[in-house]
């Protein structure tokens, strides 16, 4: 009898002056327990040496690709979607995404690819836990049950731990083909991608346990949001237009998936700014994030106009 196949899994990895941190990262991808993993390496144009580091580590070890060099797209969302557009996903199961600072779990992609199998989705994400140079930890809980529209205003969790289909992956290249496609302006590929998961009627699972330790730095893009500086930081996005700004997007590509007429309403009463308005786009506060304290905090940005 023959030994049953691995599911094929591609895994892309976008990185920035990453050689402090890369080394344990890609060993712990190589060392996933059940899986062929292969990687697909990204370097948005670096100062330190990760150009080089990457090409010393393609030539060591087959399953390492590394995309041509010398592009600079200034975000990680733009590297993702250089991964998305330029990788051949063809021959592959799945997909998964990874930051070049974590340390991932060695059964994070089998335990991931079970859970796809056994809910009928299209995706997986999870809790991490994140960690800090000082020692301490704390789970990021991202778990809670999902909402009716709480893909609009909110990612599934972090994009490192995402693990996609073929036929997700090949819907959201398809949006990014286009240069004209407001889904190319998104500023957070994760949440690009929950959203076109759920608006196409496509289901996602998330997994309480946590599939990797998130590690927490200052140069973190996004990170585990704990402290008053984080905090502060998330209001003035909210105070400031960005995050509005970013819901409109996910909206305008959310319809483009969907005939549900809410998407068409909500986007019409964040264009306005007056307080009927404003009440009425209340009312679908309760759908539109999983944690009860961002519902409130929401509703209230609302009310007080500043969201």
């Amino acid at each position: 009898m023959s030994k049953p196949m691995h599911p094929k899994i591609a895994v892309c990895l976008a990185t920035y002056n990453g050689t402090y941190y890369l080394p344990e990262q890609l060993d712990s991808i190589l060392k996933q327990i059940g899986v062929a993993v292969f990687v697909f390496v990204s370097v948005d144009a670096s100062i330190d040496d990760t150009e080089a580091w990457v090409d010393a580590h393609a030539q060591m070890d087959s399953r390492v690709v590394v995309l041509p060099h010398g592009e600079r797209f200034g975000s990680a969302a733009k590297n993702f979607f250089r991964l998305l557009q330029d990788v051949n996903f063809s021959e592959f199961d799945y997909v998964s995404f990874a930051d070049q600072d974590d340390i991932w779990e060695q059964d994070k992609l089998i335990r991931h690819v079970q859970l796809m199998q056994q809910n009928n989705v299209d995706a997986v994400s999870s809790n991490v836990m994140a960690f800090w140079p000082d020692g301490d930890t704390k789970l990021i809980d991202k778990a809670q049950p999902q909402r009716e529209l709480d893909y609009l205003f909110e990612s599934a969790g972090p994009g490192c731990t995402f693990l996609m289909s073929s036929t997700l992956v090949s819907e959201v290249r398809r949006l990014l083909s286009d240069p004209a496609s407001i889904a190319t302006q998104v500023a957070l590929h994760d949440w690009l991608v929950y959203a076109v998961c759920r608006a196409s009627g496509k289901k996602w699972f998330i997994d309480s346990k946590p599939s990797l330790q998130y590690r927490q730095h200052e140069k973190n893009v996004v990170g585990a949001n704990s402290g008053l500086k984080a905090k502060l930081s998330r209001l003035r996005k909210i105070s400031n237009g960005w995050y509005k700004g970013e819901v409109l997007k996910i909206l305008a590509v959310s319809y483009q998936l969907s005939n549900n007429p809410k998407l068409l309403t909500i986007s019409g009463l964040l264009e306005k700014s007056d307080l009927l308005s404003r009440l009425k786009l209340l009312r679908f506060s309760p759908q539109a994030r999983r944690k009860l304290s961002d519902r409130f905090i929401l509703g209230l940005m609302i009310v007080f106009g500043l969201f």
